[in-house]
């Protein structure tokens, strides 16, 4: 049993893709370094000891100017993205998929602007929507995923808009935590468990409290991609409550 945990969480790990978050600095340099104000062709550049697989960027920045400001980035000093900062507080996701030694963020003639968060995903999560399973796992019912499935739905979340550096971060992370505890007590026990029904119905009560905040947010409903990972967070909640026959 213990080897067969292991493995599990082995695949698990493998799966998700690596973050580096600038806001901790990086290859010896403090966040100073990359999270600063930028204009007129000052840039930040981010290097890395050896190429490295970059699957995409996540830069949040705040323009200081009362007209746009204007960014590019650049991979190995190919252009990638053109950013447009107003004076609030945009992400920008930008994809790379590639191998990758230099990263640079510029800020064009007449431009100004602070990069607030800088975020660089180092691989592919591999995230397979939940819905796109048999209608099986549920049915099954003496082993479930419900946590796993949790934790990579919220993986992509915070990878496409950041929600760990929201103003409910808070709440995110309390959902995270009643993931990782409900996979946990699924990868040992039956799911008729009390101890894993306990743990189902707390994620039951977190997903609950999230919907509002998460059907509400502007950026997350005009986005095909956030469609998708809220469908599969309520889905995941429908197969407790169907599982357990529970209100």
């Amino acid at each position: 049993m213990k080897k067969l945990i292991l493995a599990l969480l082995l695949i698990t790990t493998t799966s998700f893709a690596g973050v580096i978050d600038l806001k901790d600095g990086f290859n010896g340099q403090s966040k100073r370094h990359f999270l600063k104000t930028l204009k007129d062709g000052k840039s930040v550049v981010v290097n890395f000891d050896r190429p490295t697989y970059v699957e995409s960027i996540l830069l949040s920045a705040t323009g200081k100017q009362r007209a746009y400001s204007f960014g590019k980035v650049f991979a190995d000093g190919d252009e990638i993205a053109t950013l447009g900062v107003p004076g609030r507080d945009p992400i920008y996701p930008v994809i790379v998929k590639g191998l990758v030694s230099q990263l640079t963020v510029y800020a064009t003639e007449g431009s100004k602007f602070k990069i607030d968060s800088f975020k660089i995903y180092t691989g592919n999560s591999g995230y397979r929507s939940y819905r796109s399973g048999s209608f099986r796992q549920s049915s099954k019912f003496n082993i479930s995923v419900w946590g796993e499935e949790t934790l990579a739905i919220l993986f992509e979340l915070d990878h496409l808009y950041d929600i760990s550096s929201s103003a409910d971060s808070e709440m995110f992370k309390n959902m995270k935590k009643a993931a990782m505890k409900l996979a946990a007590s699924e990868r040992v026990r039956q799911g008729q468990s009390l101890k894993t029904l306990r743990k189902a119905k707390e994620l039951v009560k977190i997903i609950d409290q999230a919907e509002v905040i998460l059907l509400n947010n502007d950026n997350l409903m005009f986005s095909f991609q956030a469609d998708r990972l809220l469908i599969d967070l309520l889905t995941v909640r429908e197969d407790i409550l169907e599982g357990y026959d529970f209100d």
